[in-house]
């Protein structure tokens, strides 16, 4: 889904604040994140509302200087996972796809 948060990046103790453009169950694409390289572990918050946030742990899997960056979601938990997966329900022009992408996730394991 088409998706304009603010949000930021955690890489170690840096704090990067960062702008989501597209935001999936596996993923999100990020502008704001010049000094991100690819296979970077990172952590990804997202501030709903005061003391609600998603965390996710992710990788980057694209980065180019000035330009977007993709960060693969590795784990999250529980909670988070269910702000996710209502987030991006509510906002998807297929809402129903989001639930056939996370079958298609969990018939991997």
């Amino acid at each position: 889904m088409d998706a304009d948060f603010e949000a930021y990046v955690t890489i170690g103790d840096v704090v990067i604040p960062v702008e989501t453009k597209n935001l999936s169950m596996k993923g999100a694409l990020l502008t704001g994140c010049d000094d991100c390289d690819p296979g970077t572990k990172c952590e990804l918050h997202i501030p709903l509302s005061p003391g609600i946030r998603i965390v996710v742990d992710g990788k980057v899997v694209r980065a180019e200087k000035e330009e977007d960056i993709g960060v693969v979601f590795t784990e999250m938990d529980d909670l988070s996972f269910t702000f996710l997966h209502r987030l991006v329900q509510l906002n998807a022009d297929e809402p129903e796809s989001i639930d056939d992408e996370l079958l298609q996730i969990f018939e991997k394991f």
